[in-house]
Protein backbone atom coordinates (compact mmCIF):
# COMPACT_ATOMS: atom_id res chain seq x y z
CA UNK A 1 0.00 0.00 0.00
CA UNK A 2 1.20 3.23 -1.16
CA UNK A 3 0.41 6.76 1.41
CA UNK A 4 -1.21 9.85 0.88
CA UNK A 5 -0.77 13.44 3.07
CA UNK A 6 -4.22 14.69 3.45
CA UNK A 7 -4.56 18.35 5.59
CA UNK A 8 -7.41 19.05 7.54
CA UNK A 9 -9.53 22.18 5.82
CA UNK A 10 -9.92 23.51 9.21
CA UNK A 11 -6.93 22.85 11.56
CA UNK A 12 -4.77 22.57 8.59
CA UNK A 13 -3.70 19.41 10.58
CA UNK A 14 -1.51 17.09 7.90
CA UNK A 15 -2.08 12.92 7.89
CA UNK A 16 -0.74 10.16 6.15
CA UNK A 17 -3.39 7.95 4.94
CA UNK A 18 -2.31 4.52 3.91
CA UNK A 19 -4.12 4.39 0.44
CA UNK A 20 -2.53 3.04 -3.13
CA UNK A 21 -3.33 5.05 -6.70
CA UNK A 22 -4.22 2.35 -8.64
CA UNK A 23 -1.70 1.04 -11.89
CA UNK A 24 -3.16 1.36 -15.27
CA UNK A 25 -3.22 -2.27 -15.31
CA UNK A 26 -5.78 -1.90 -12.55
CA UNK A 27 -7.70 0.17 -14.18
CA UNK A 28 -8.03 -2.04 -17.20
CA UNK A 29 -9.25 -4.84 -15.28
CA UNK A 30 -11.57 -2.55 -13.36
CA UNK A 31 -13.17 -1.50 -16.65
CA UNK A 32 -12.93 -4.82 -17.85
CA UNK A 33 -15.13 -6.37 -14.51
CA UNK A 34 -17.36 -3.27 -14.73
CA UNK A 35 -18.36 -4.63 -18.60
CA UNK A 36 -18.76 -7.70 -17.34
CA UNK A 37 -21.58 -6.57 -14.88
CA UNK A 38 -22.84 -4.16 -17.63
CA UNK A 39 -23.91 -7.54 -19.83
CA UNK A 40 -25.74 -8.27 -17.33
CA UNK A 41 -27.38 -5.66 -16.05
CA UNK A 42 -28.07 -4.51 -19.43
CA UNK A 43 -30.87 -6.66 -19.97
CA UNK A 44 -32.67 -6.09 -16.10
CA UNK A 45 -36.36 -4.52 -16.81
CA UNK A 46 -37.42 -1.45 -15.90
CA UNK A 47 -38.80 -2.46 -12.02
CA UNK A 48 -35.29 -4.30 -11.38
CA UNK A 49 -33.24 -1.34 -11.88
CA UNK A 50 -35.59 0.43 -9.36
CA UNK A 51 -35.09 -2.14 -6.99
CA UNK A 52 -31.12 -1.52 -7.30
CA UNK A 53 -31.59 2.14 -7.00
CA UNK A 54 -33.81 1.50 -3.64
CA UNK A 55 -30.92 -0.40 -2.40
CA UNK A 56 -28.35 1.89 -2.50
CA UNK A 57 -30.53 4.64 -1.85
CA UNK A 58 -31.35 2.74 1.79
CA UNK A 59 -27.73 2.13 2.17
CA UNK A 60 -27.16 5.73 2.02
CA UNK A 61 -29.43 7.07 4.45
CA UNK A 62 -28.53 3.91 6.92
CA UNK A 63 -25.19 5.18 6.90
CA UNK A 64 -25.61 8.93 7.09
CA UNK A 65 -24.51 9.04 11.39
CA UNK A 66 -21.02 7.65 10.05
CA UNK A 67 -20.31 9.51 6.72
CA UNK A 68 -22.07 12.54 7.08
CA UNK A 69 -19.37 13.53 10.21
CA UNK A 70 -16.20 12.18 7.84
CA UNK A 71 -17.17 14.23 4.75
CA UNK A 72 -17.50 17.53 7.19
CA UNK A 73 -13.95 16.25 8.35
CA UNK A 74 -12.49 16.32 5.12
CA UNK A 75 -14.73 19.03 3.24
CA UNK A 76 -15.39 21.27 6.27
CA UNK A 77 -19.05 21.85 4.93
CA UNK A 78 -20.84 21.34 7.80
CA UNK A 79 -22.92 18.85 9.53
CA UNK A 80 -26.82 20.88 8.61
CA UNK A 81 -25.47 20.84 5.15
CA UNK A 82 -23.64 17.59 4.64
CA UNK A 83 -26.79 15.87 6.58
CA UNK A 84 -29.39 17.32 3.77
CA UNK A 85 -27.03 17.05 1.29
CA UNK A 86 -27.73 12.99 2.06
CA UNK A 87 -31.34 13.49 2.01
CA UNK A 88 -30.83 15.42 -1.55
CA UNK A 89 -29.12 12.31 -2.92
CA UNK A 90 -31.33 9.70 -1.47
CA UNK A 91 -34.25 11.60 -3.07
CA UNK A 92 -32.63 11.51 -6.54
CA UNK A 93 -32.23 7.92 -6.33
CA UNK A 94 -35.44 7.01 -5.36
CA UNK A 95 -37.14 10.04 -7.88
CA UNK A 96 -35.18 7.74 -10.76
CA UNK A 97 -36.46 4.42 -9.27
CA UNK A 98 -39.90 5.82 -9.01
CA UNK A 99 -39.87 6.73 -12.75
CA UNK A 100 -38.60 3.77 -13.73
CA UNK A 101 -41.53 1.98 -11.78
CA UNK A 102 -43.98 3.88 -13.46
CA UNK A 103 -42.29 3.04 -17.13
CA UNK A 104 -42.04 7.27 -17.18
CA UNK A 105 -37.88 7.40 -17.54
CA UNK A 106 -37.20 7.26 -21.89
CA UNK A 107 -40.35 5.61 -22.20
CA UNK A 108 -40.97 4.15 -25.50
CA UNK A 109 -42.79 5.80 -28.19
CA UNK A 110 -44.53 3.82 -31.08
CA UNK A 111 -46.06 4.97 -34.79
CA UNK A 112 -48.67 2.04 -35.65
CA UNK A 113 -48.44 0.83 -38.92
CA UNK A 114 -50.42 2.71 -41.12
CA UNK A 115 -51.15 1.18 -45.08
CA UNK A 116 -52.36 4.45 -45.76
CA UNK A 117 -49.39 6.91 -44.94
CA UNK A 118 -47.69 8.38 -47.32
CA UNK A 119 -46.16 8.26 -49.30
CA UNK A 120 -46.17 4.70 -49.84
CA UNK A 121 -48.00 3.48 -46.28
CA UNK A 122 -45.98 3.04 -43.17
CA UNK A 123 -44.87 0.21 -41.34
CA UNK A 124 -45.03 -0.27 -36.85
CA UNK A 125 -42.10 1.77 -35.61
CA UNK A 126 -40.92 1.59 -32.10
CA UNK A 127 -38.44 3.98 -30.65
CA UNK A 128 -36.78 2.43 -27.63
CA UNK A 129 -33.54 3.50 -25.57
CA UNK A 130 -30.57 1.23 -24.55
CA UNK A 131 -28.00 1.63 -22.28
CA UNK A 132 -24.80 2.33 -23.57
CA UNK A 133 -22.23 0.39 -21.76
CA UNK A 134 -19.93 1.05 -18.37
CA UNK A 135 -19.97 4.87 -17.63
CA UNK A 136 -16.67 6.52 -15.71
CA UNK A 137 -18.12 9.58 -12.99
CA UNK A 138 -15.83 12.09 -11.99
CA UNK A 139 -17.54 13.88 -9.35
CA UNK A 140 -17.05 17.27 -7.78
CA UNK A 141 -16.06 17.87 -4.47
CA UNK A 142 -17.82 20.59 -3.52
CA UNK A 143 -20.76 18.00 -3.23
CA UNK A 144 -19.73 14.81 -2.02
CA UNK A 145 -22.84 13.23 -1.81
CA UNK A 146 -25.35 14.96 -4.46
CA UNK A 147 -22.58 15.74 -7.28
CA UNK A 148 -20.52 12.36 -5.65
CA UNK A 149 -20.13 8.98 -5.75
CA UNK A 150 -23.43 8.36 -5.32
CA UNK A 151 -24.75 11.58 -6.87
CA UNK A 152 -26.99 12.77 -10.19
CA UNK A 153 -24.58 11.26 -12.51
CA UNK A 154 -24.54 8.16 -10.78
CA UNK A 155 -27.73 8.20 -10.52
CA UNK A 156 -28.99 8.95 -13.94
CA UNK A 157 -26.36 6.47 -15.24
CA UNK A 158 -27.37 3.48 -13.25
CA UNK A 159 -31.37 4.14 -13.83
CA UNK A 160 -30.37 4.59 -18.04
CA UNK A 161 -29.08 0.73 -17.39
CA UNK A 162 -25.40 1.15 -16.87
CA UNK A 163 -23.01 0.29 -14.59
CA UNK A 164 -20.66 3.06 -12.95
CA UNK A 165 -16.58 3.04 -12.31
CA UNK A 166 -16.12 6.46 -10.32
CA UNK A 167 -13.17 8.01 -9.79
CA UNK A 168 -12.37 8.89 -6.46
CA UNK A 169 -12.03 12.29 -5.70
CA UNK A 170 -8.53 13.47 -3.80
CA UNK A 171 -10.08 16.43 -2.07
CA UNK A 172 -12.63 13.29 0.15
CA UNK A 173 -10.84 10.38 0.05
CA UNK A 174 -11.75 8.27 2.91
CA UNK A 175 -15.68 9.11 1.86
CA UNK A 176 -15.08 8.23 -1.34
CA UNK A 177 -13.82 5.01 -0.59
CA UNK A 178 -16.38 4.77 2.08
CA UNK A 179 -19.40 5.43 -0.14
CA UNK A 180 -18.51 2.77 -2.71
CA UNK A 181 -17.61 0.42 0.29
CA UNK A 182 -21.26 0.69 1.84
CA UNK A 183 -22.95 0.30 -1.85
CA UNK A 184 -21.40 -2.66 -2.81
CA UNK A 185 -21.92 -4.46 -0.06
CA UNK A 186 -25.76 -3.13 -0.11
CA UNK A 187 -26.04 -4.67 -3.37
CA UNK A 188 -23.91 -8.10 -2.23
CA UNK A 189 -26.41 -8.21 0.37
CA UNK A 190 -29.22 -7.95 -1.62
CA UNK A 191 -28.07 -10.73 -4.01
CA UNK A 192 -26.93 -7.99 -6.46
CA UNK A 193 -23.38 -7.65 -8.53
CA UNK A 194 -21.33 -5.23 -6.21
CA UNK A 195 -19.41 -4.54 -9.62
CA UNK A 196 -22.58 -2.56 -10.67
CA UNK A 197 -20.34 -0.23 -8.79
CA UNK A 198 -16.39 -0.23 -8.74
CA UNK A 199 -13.85 3.01 -8.42
CA UNK A 200 -10.28 3.85 -9.40
CA UNK A 201 -7.87 6.44 -6.91
CA UNK A 202 -5.80 8.43 -8.86
CA UNK A 203 -5.21 11.24 -11.22
CA UNK A 204 -3.18 9.34 -13.84
CA UNK A 205 -5.91 6.23 -13.33
CA UNK A 206 -8.62 8.51 -13.99
CA UNK A 207 -7.45 9.56 -17.36
CA UNK A 208 -6.27 5.60 -18.07
CA UNK A 209 -10.13 5.07 -17.16
CA UNK A 210 -11.20 7.29 -19.70
CA UNK A 211 -8.85 5.69 -22.21
CA UNK A 212 -10.24 2.18 -21.21
CA UNK A 213 -11.86 0.44 -23.79
CA UNK A 214 -14.62 -0.93 -22.16
CA UNK A 215 -15.92 2.76 -21.00
CA UNK A 216 -18.76 3.89 -23.19
CA UNK A 217 -18.92 7.19 -21.84
CA UNK A 218 -17.95 9.79 -18.98
CA UNK A 219 -19.69 11.96 -16.82
CA UNK A 220 -17.40 14.95 -15.05
CA UNK A 221 -18.22 17.57 -12.43
CA UNK A 222 -15.62 19.97 -12.41
CA UNK A 223 -12.46 22.33 -13.09
CA UNK A 224 -12.17 23.88 -16.70
CA UNK A 225 -8.42 22.72 -17.16
CA UNK A 226 -9.42 19.04 -15.88
CA UNK A 227 -12.47 18.79 -17.61
CA UNK A 228 -10.49 19.82 -20.89
CA UNK A 229 -8.18 17.34 -20.75
CA UNK A 230 -10.25 14.65 -19.97
CA UNK A 231 -12.89 15.74 -22.91
CA UNK A 232 -9.65 15.88 -25.46
CA UNK A 233 -8.92 12.06 -24.27
CA UNK A 234 -12.45 11.16 -24.83
CA UNK A 235 -13.02 12.41 -28.42
CA UNK A 236 -9.27 11.34 -29.38
CA UNK A 237 -9.73 7.78 -28.36
CA UNK A 238 -10.31 5.18 -31.40
CA UNK A 239 -13.44 5.26 -30.47
CA UNK A 240 -14.40 8.50 -29.50
CA UNK A 241 -17.33 8.49 -26.42
CA UNK A 242 -19.34 11.25 -25.47
CA UNK A 243 -17.87 13.41 -22.07
CA UNK A 244 -20.76 15.12 -20.66
CA UNK A 245 -19.00 17.72 -18.45
CA UNK A 246 -19.73 20.87 -16.02
CA UNK A 247 -16.71 22.93 -16.19
CA UNK A 248 -17.52 26.49 -14.90
CA UNK A 249 -19.97 29.06 -14.82
CA UNK A 250 -19.91 32.55 -14.32
CA UNK A 251 -23.69 33.16 -13.44
CA UNK A 252 -24.92 36.79 -14.11
CA UNK A 253 -27.65 38.92 -11.69
CA UNK A 254 -29.04 41.61 -13.67
CA UNK A 255 -31.03 43.82 -11.80
CA UNK A 256 -33.66 45.98 -13.52
CA UNK A 257 -33.98 49.73 -12.72
CA UNK A 258 -37.60 49.32 -10.95
CA UNK A 259 -36.69 46.64 -8.68
CA UNK A 260 -33.26 48.83 -7.87
CA UNK A 261 -35.32 51.23 -6.73
CA UNK A 262 -37.90 49.05 -4.77
CA UNK A 263 -35.74 46.85 -3.28
CA UNK A 264 -32.17 47.63 -3.14
CA UNK A 265 -31.39 46.53 0.15
CA UNK A 266 -33.30 43.06 -0.46
CA UNK A 267 -31.47 42.32 -3.39
CA UNK A 268 -28.29 43.70 -2.19
CA UNK A 269 -28.04 41.44 0.77
CA UNK A 270 -29.49 38.57 -0.44
CA UNK A 271 -27.12 38.75 -3.28
CA UNK A 272 -24.58 38.02 -0.35
CA UNK A 273 -26.35 35.57 0.86
CA UNK A 274 -26.47 33.45 -1.90
CA UNK A 275 -22.81 33.93 -2.61
CA UNK A 276 -21.65 32.79 0.53
CA UNK A 277 -23.32 29.41 0.55
CA UNK A 278 -21.26 26.85 0.97
CA UNK A 279 -18.20 29.32 0.69
CA UNK A 280 -18.61 30.61 -2.31
CA UNK A 281 -18.57 26.84 -3.61
CA UNK A 282 -21.61 26.42 -5.39
CA UNK A 283 -20.88 25.75 -8.92
CA UNK A 284 -24.48 28.14 -9.32
CA UNK A 285 -23.41 31.30 -7.00
CA UNK A 286 -24.28 34.15 -8.06
CA UNK A 287 -20.50 35.15 -9.34
CA UNK A 288 -21.36 38.59 -11.13
CA UNK A 289 -24.74 41.47 -9.99
CA UNK A 290 -25.18 43.94 -12.69
CA UNK A 291 -26.88 46.85 -11.29
CA UNK A 292 -27.87 50.39 -12.35
CA UNK A 293 -25.63 53.27 -11.89
CA UNK A 294 -25.73 55.20 -9.06
CA UNK A 295 -28.08 52.22 -7.19
CA UNK A 296 -28.01 51.71 -3.29
CA UNK A 297 -27.48 48.04 -4.02
CA UNK A 298 -23.82 47.99 -4.22
CA UNK A 299 -24.18 49.74 -0.43
CA UNK A 300 -25.81 46.24 1.20
CA UNK A 301 -23.86 44.24 -0.54
CA UNK A 302 -20.77 46.05 0.70
CA UNK A 303 -21.83 46.36 4.13
CA UNK A 304 -23.35 42.60 4.11
CA UNK A 305 -19.93 41.09 2.93
CA UNK A 306 -17.82 43.39 5.31
CA UNK A 307 -19.75 42.07 8.27
CA UNK A 308 -18.50 38.18 6.40
CA UNK A 309 -15.96 36.12 8.66
CA UNK A 310 -13.23 34.52 6.92
CA UNK A 311 -14.70 30.87 5.81
CA UNK A 312 -12.41 27.27 5.09
CA UNK A 313 -12.47 26.17 1.37
CA UNK A 314 -12.71 22.27 0.77
CA UNK A 315 -9.13 21.88 0.74
CA UNK A 316 -5.47 24.22 0.86
CA UNK A 317 -5.00 23.48 -3.03
CA UNK A 318 -8.37 24.99 -3.57
CA UNK A 319 -7.72 27.86 -1.61
CA UNK A 320 -4.70 28.46 -2.87
CA UNK A 321 -6.34 29.29 -6.37
CA UNK A 322 -8.24 31.25 -4.81
CA UNK A 323 -6.29 33.87 -3.67
CA UNK A 324 -4.09 33.31 -6.62
CA UNK A 325 -7.35 34.18 -8.42
CA UNK A 326 -7.93 37.52 -6.05
CA UNK A 327 -4.33 38.75 -6.58
CA UNK A 328 -4.99 38.20 -10.48
CA UNK A 329 -8.72 40.07 -10.75
CA UNK A 330 -6.92 43.02 -8.25
CA UNK A 331 -3.68 43.34 -10.72
CA UNK A 332 -6.62 44.03 -13.52
CA UNK A 333 -8.80 47.10 -14.15
CA UNK A 334 -11.21 46.14 -11.40
CA UNK A 335 -11.57 47.93 -7.68
CA UNK A 336 -11.54 45.49 -4.81
CA UNK A 337 -14.02 47.35 -2.52
CA UNK A 338 -13.17 45.42 0.81
CA UNK A 339 -9.51 44.69 0.85
CA UNK A 340 -9.87 42.60 3.70
CA UNK A 341 -6.40 40.87 4.63
CA UNK A 342 -5.93 37.29 4.68
CA UNK A 343 -6.96 34.79 7.73
CA UNK A 344 -3.80 34.22 9.35
CA UNK A 345 -4.75 31.19 10.56
CA UNK A 346 -3.39 27.02 9.38
CA UNK A 347 -5.72 25.16 6.96
CA UNK A 348 -7.93 26.44 3.68
CA UNK A 349 -9.25 29.74 5.35
CA UNK A 350 -9.54 32.48 3.32
CA UNK A 351 -11.58 35.93 3.16
CA UNK A 352 -14.60 37.50 1.31
CA UNK A 353 -14.06 39.81 -1.67
CA UNK A 354 -15.80 41.97 -4.15
CA UNK A 355 -14.84 43.78 -7.07
CA UNK A 356 -15.76 47.05 -8.80
CA UNK A 357 -15.64 47.14 -12.66
CA UNK A 358 -16.96 48.65 -15.93
CA UNK A 359 -19.37 47.19 -18.47
CA UNK A 360 -16.05 47.56 -21.25
CA UNK A 361 -13.92 45.30 -18.55
CA UNK A 362 -16.48 42.75 -17.95
CA UNK A 363 -16.81 42.16 -21.66
CA UNK A 364 -13.69 42.27 -22.59
CA UNK A 365 -12.78 38.54 -23.23
CA UNK A 366 -8.76 38.67 -22.16
CA UNK A 367 -10.04 40.32 -18.70
CA UNK A 368 -9.27 38.29 -15.24
CA UNK A 369 -13.38 39.44 -14.39
CA UNK A 370 -14.50 36.84 -17.01
CA UNK A 371 -12.75 34.50 -15.56
CA UNK A 372 -14.58 31.81 -12.48
CA UNK A 373 -13.01 32.60 -8.81
CA UNK A 374 -14.46 29.61 -7.11
CA UNK A 375 -14.88 30.76 -4.14
CA UNK A 376 -16.73 33.78 -1.93
CA UNK A 377 -15.62 36.35 -4.59
CA UNK A 378 -18.25 38.56 -6.82
CA UNK A 379 -17.61 40.98 -9.37
CA UNK A 380 -20.37 43.63 -9.04
CA UNK A 381 -20.91 46.24 -12.93
CA UNK A 382 -22.90 49.15 -12.71
CA UNK A 383 -24.40 50.10 -15.90
CA UNK A 384 -25.80 53.61 -17.06
CA UNK A 385 -27.93 52.77 -20.00
CA UNK A 386 -30.82 49.48 -20.92
CA UNK A 387 -28.70 48.52 -23.77
CA UNK A 388 -25.63 48.18 -21.54
CA UNK A 389 -27.97 46.18 -19.44
CA UNK A 390 -29.05 44.10 -22.10
CA UNK A 391 -25.48 43.66 -23.76
CA UNK A 392 -24.30 42.09 -20.31
CA UNK A 393 -27.12 39.81 -20.56
CA UNK A 394 -26.23 38.47 -23.58
CA UNK A 395 -22.94 38.67 -24.27
CA UNK A 396 -20.53 36.29 -22.10
CA UNK A 397 -19.38 33.08 -22.12
CA UNK A 398 -22.09 29.95 -21.49
CA UNK A 399 -23.12 30.01 -18.05
CA UNK A 400 -25.47 27.26 -15.85
CA UNK A 401 -27.87 30.07 -14.44
CA UNK A 402 -28.93 33.75 -15.13
CA UNK A 403 -31.20 35.47 -12.51
CA UNK A 404 -33.10 38.78 -13.15
CA UNK A 405 -34.76 40.81 -10.67
CA UNK A 406 -37.66 43.24 -11.76
CA UNK A 407 -41.07 44.10 -11.12
CA UNK A 408 -44.35 43.78 -12.64
CA UNK A 409 -44.55 45.44 -16.00
CA UNK A 410 -40.65 45.88 -16.12
CA UNK A 411 -40.34 46.13 -20.04
CA UNK A 412 -36.58 45.76 -19.63
CA UNK A 413 -36.71 43.03 -17.13
CA UNK A 414 -38.33 40.95 -19.58
CA UNK A 415 -35.99 41.49 -22.23
CA UNK A 416 -33.54 40.84 -19.60
CA UNK A 417 -35.25 37.35 -19.42
CA UNK A 418 -35.58 36.92 -23.05
CA UNK A 419 -31.31 37.37 -23.41
CA UNK A 420 -30.04 35.80 -20.77
CA UNK A 421 -32.12 32.48 -21.64
CA UNK A 422 -29.43 32.97 -25.59
CA UNK A 423 -26.73 31.84 -23.11
CA UNK A 424 -27.84 30.02 -19.83
CA UNK A 425 -28.75 26.45 -19.27
CA UNK A 426 -31.76 27.93 -16.25
CA UNK A 427 -33.23 31.55 -15.61
CA UNK A 428 -34.62 32.21 -12.45
CA UNK A 429 -36.91 35.51 -11.63
CA UNK A 430 -36.87 37.44 -8.60
CA UNK A 431 -35.03 34.74 -6.77
CA UNK A 432 -30.99 33.02 -6.79
CA UNK A 433 -29.01 31.06 -8.40
CA UNK A 434 -28.17 28.75 -5.83
CA UNK A 435 -30.17 25.63 -4.95
CA UNK A 436 -31.01 23.59 -7.76
CA UNK A 437 -34.19 21.72 -7.08
CA UNK A 438 -34.22 17.91 -8.03
CA UNK A 439 -36.97 17.33 -9.99
CA UNK A 440 -37.91 15.76 -13.26
CA UNK A 441 -37.80 18.82 -15.89
CA UNK A 442 -34.60 20.11 -14.08
CA UNK A 443 -31.82 21.68 -16.14
CA UNK A 444 -28.48 21.84 -14.87
CA UNK A 445 -26.18 22.48 -17.73
CA UNK A 446 -25.71 25.02 -20.71
CA UNK A 447 -23.54 26.19 -23.19
CA UNK A 448 -19.97 25.97 -22.74
CA UNK A 449 -17.91 26.29 -20.65
CA UNK A 450 -21.04 25.48 -18.21
CA UNK A 451 -21.07 22.12 -20.29
CA UNK A 452 -19.56 20.39 -22.89
CA UNK A 453 -22.88 19.31 -24.43
CA UNK A 454 -25.14 21.98 -23.80
CA UNK A 455 -28.85 20.21 -25.08
CA UNK A 456 -27.35 17.73 -21.36
CA UNK A 457 -28.76 18.21 -17.66
CA UNK A 458 -26.79 16.28 -14.86
CA UNK A 459 -29.70 16.71 -12.76
CA UNK A 460 -33.98 15.68 -13.55
CA UNK A 461 -35.11 12.49 -15.32
CA UNK A 462 -33.53 14.05 -18.37
CA UNK A 463 -29.88 13.48 -17.30
CA UNK A 464 -30.76 9.54 -18.27
CA UNK A 465 -30.76 10.36 -21.54
CA UNK A 466 -27.03 10.95 -21.45
CA UNK A 467 -25.75 7.39 -21.04
CA UNK A 468 -28.34 6.04 -23.13
CA UNK A 469 -29.09 5.80 -27.23
CA UNK A 470 -32.01 5.59 -29.24
CA UNK A 471 -32.98 2.47 -31.12
CA UNK A 472 -36.08 1.64 -33.59
CA UNK A 473 -37.57 -1.66 -34.27
CA UNK A 474 -39.52 -1.51 -37.24
CA UNK A 475 -42.02 -4.13 -37.73
CA UNK A 476 -39.81 -6.68 -34.93
CA UNK A 477 -42.08 -8.89 -33.46
CA UNK A 478 -42.43 -7.89 -29.50
CA UNK A 479 -40.64 -11.40 -28.63
CA UNK A 480 -38.03 -10.88 -30.64
CA UNK A 481 -36.87 -7.84 -29.34
CA UNK A 482 -33.81 -7.31 -26.39
CA UNK A 483 -35.45 -8.02 -23.19
CA UNK A 484 -36.73 -5.06 -21.37
CA UNK A 485 -37.99 -2.92 -24.64
CA UNK A 486 -41.62 -4.44 -24.91
CA UNK A 487 -44.65 -1.90 -25.09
Amino acid sequence: MGTREWTNPRSGESRTLVISDHSKWEVLEIALASRRAWDGFRHYPSHERARVLHIIADALGSSAPEVVPLADEECALGLPRLTGEVARTSFQLRMFAEALEKNELLPPEIDLSDAAGPPAGRPELVRHYVPLGPVAVFGASNFPFAFGVLGGDFASALAAGCTVVVKEHSAHPRLARRLVEITRAALHSAGENPDLILSVRGTAAGAELVRAPEIAAVGFTGSLSGGRFLFDLAVSRPTPIPFYGELGSVNPVIVSRKAAHTRAEEIGRGFVDSLLLGAGQFCTKPSVLCYPEGSSVLDYVVDALSQASPVPLLTPKIADAYTRQVAKISASKATNLLKMPAPDRMGAWVAPAVFQTSVAEMLSESSAVQEECFGPAAVVVPYSTDEEALTLASQGGGALVGCVHGEDGDLLAGELVRALATRTGRVVWNGWPTGVSVAPTQMHGGPYPAATVPGATSVGLHAAARFSRPIVFQAVPPALRPAGTAV
